[in-house]
C-alpha cells in the first residue's frame, strides 16, 4: 500500500481531503470521483485500512482524484484548505506528489 510511504499526519491529510468531497459534490460525486459516495464512506469508514496497492482500486481513485479536484478541478482556496484539511494548498500538494511517487507516478496532472 503506497499511504504507508506516508507518515501519519500525511495520512490524516488524505483522509481529510476523501472527508471533504462530501462537502462539494453530490449528483457528480461519481462522476467527478470514480466511485460513489457510499464506496468512499466505506473507505472512510475503514480507515487506516485502505488497500490503494492497485491502480484501478476503490482506494487509489478516492485518494487520487480527491485531491486531484479538491487542489485542482473544485480549487479550494486557502481559507478552505486549512478549515477542511487542516494544512494549506501546498502542503496538500506535497502530500498528492508524495503519495503519487511512492506508486511509481511521475505527474499527479496537477500542475
Amino acid at each position: 500500500m503506497t499511504l504507508e510511504a506516508l507518515d501519519p499526519e500525511e495520512r490524516e491529510v488524505v483522509r481529510r481531503t476523501m472527508k471533504a468531497t462530501f462537502r462539494y459534490f453530490d449528483f457528480d460525486f461519481q462522476s467527478r470521483l470514480g466511485i460513489s459516495p457510499d464506496v468512499m464512506q466505506r473507505l472512510l469508514d475503514a480507515w487506516p485500512a485502505a488497500n490503494d496497492a492497485r491502480d484501478n482500486s476503490d482506494a487509489c481513485l478516492a485518494i487520487n482524484n480527491s485531491l486531484n479536484d479538491l487542489i485542482h478541478g473544485v480549487g479550494i482556496g486557502e481559507a478552505e484548505a486549512m478549515e477542511l484539511v487542516g494544512v494549506n494548498l501546498a502542503e496538500m500538494l506535497r502530500v498528492y506528489r508524495k503519495w503519487a511517487a511512492a506508486r511509481g507516478w511521475e505527474s499527479t496532472g496537477v500542475q
